[in-house]
């Protein structure tokens, strides 16, 4: 039964073991003629039918073993309770076995003495009437001794008759699921059977339907054979094409690198210039008619010559981001101050007012973002007079 079992449990696993070469196939419209993926969710549809088949078929397989296994529990238990009052019996046999030897004994020795006794009184003429009393009373013991130990006897004899009525159930029990198992495995040989035909019947339908479109697959293969052979000549020509194209992105990226070292050079603009062209280096006041633009006509540093000393103006030779600053002294006699403009229009000022202090400095900076060609300068306020002024400014980074 054991060899059986086992050779149907490796059955089994041998028929649903997972199939090699499985798959998903989605999106795949419906054909006459069979496709590999079809042959898949046919293969997968087996595949599903046999483990249900392999699952139901444990389970009760399981079952029955659960019901023998807790049928032999009970049944060892049984007979483990019979021993049990068997020998419990034997013990209580021969305990009344051994009272009543010990009562003989008692006995034999009582009517020793009472057949002393007689022949004493026969010579002495004693009265042996309490004698006999005491033999009538353990006569009596022994009686009952012994009706006890019958009614043992037919108490265990019952015990013994129920027990092996439950003995020859029990037995009958397990004929039954030894019936039962021999009916589900002769079951289970017939579904085997059964399966592995429809299995051997499909399988040949799938190696049918694989001929077939390994054929297809032959005849797709040379038509991409012949498709990659015209791409091959499509991308020959286009990589003559991406050549010319490279060796035109070359020249300009060369072109491009020349125009960014000159870019470079010409990005380099700094300068700083003070005021000297004035009596005694004093600068205003200015009035309405005369000019308010500060001429800084002493120049210190001047790269890529965008300050003008003759105009006093500074105009941006490319679009960037400039640092300017600027300075003025003066003395208490007059204010003093100046303004910075951009293209004629305010940007940032200093402002002093007359009072008891001997001078006045002041001082501002500002970062503006200017396009080519955009100018900057200094004025003086209204009424003010300076007497010396630094003026300076430089590129912080172009911009595009």
């Amino acid at each position: 039964m054991a060899t059986k079992m086992l050779f149907l449990f490796a059955l089994f696993g041998l028929a649903f073991s997972k199939l090699p070469h499985k798959r998903q196939c989605e999106g795949e419209t419906k054909q006459d003629s069979p496709t590999r993926c079809s042959n898949y969710e046919n293969i997968e549809y087996l595949d599903k039918t046999l483990k249900d088949n392999q699952k139901e078929l444990q389970e009760r397989i399981a079952a029955v073993e659960g019901k023998t296994r807790e049928n032999l529990e009970t049944l060892s238990s049984v007979q483990e309770e019979l021993k049990r009052i068997k020998l419990q019996t034997k013990m209580e046999i021969n305990h009344t076995k051994t009272q009543l030897q010990e009562n003989n004994d008692d006995i034999s020795s009582l009517k020793k003495e009472i057949q002393e006794l007689r022949k004493s009184r026969e010579r002495e003429g004693v009265n042996i009437n309490e004698i006999e009393e005491r033999l009538n009373v353990t006569e009596r013991k022994l009686r009952e001794n012994k009706a006890k130990l019958e009614n043992l006897e037919t108490e265990t004899k019952g015990s013994f008759s129920d027990t092996q009525k439950l003995l020859n159930l029990y037995k009958n029990r397990l004929s039954h699921l030894n019936t039962t198992t021999q009916e589900l495995e002769g079951k289970v040989e017939a579904r085997l059977d059964a399966t592995k035909t429809d299995l051997d019947t499909e399988l040949k339908k799938i190696q049918d339907n694989s001929k077939a479109f390994s054929a297809k697959l032959k005849q797709q293969k040379a038509t991409v054979s012949k498709f990659m052979e015209e791409t091959g000549s499509k991308f020959r020509h286009v990589d003559e094409q991406l050549k010319i194209q490279n060796t035109t992105v070359n020249q300009q990226k060369a072109d491009t690198d020349t125009l960014k070292s000159k870019t470079a050079v010409n990005a380099k603009v700094a300068f700083s210039a003070t005021i000297i062209e004035s009596r005694d280096v004093f600068t205003g006041p200015k009035t309405a008619s005369t000019s308010s633009i500060l001429i800084f006509n002493r120049v210190f540093t001047n790269i890529g010559n965008a300050y003008n000393s003759k105009t006093g103006c500074f105009t941006a030779p490319l679009k960037g981001v400039y640092h300017f600053s600027f300075m003025t002294f003066g003395y208490n006699s007059y204010t003093s101050g100046a303004i910075l403009v951009k293209n004629g229009r305010y940007q940032v000022s200093t402002w002093e007012f007359t009072g008891p202090d001997a001078s006045d400095t002041t001082s501002n900076t500002v970062i503006l973002e200017l396009n080519a060609n955009d100018t900057v300068n200094i004025i003086l306020w209204e009424g003010g007079k300076i007497h010396t002024s630094v003026f300076s400014g430089f590129l912080v980074f172009p911009t595009s």
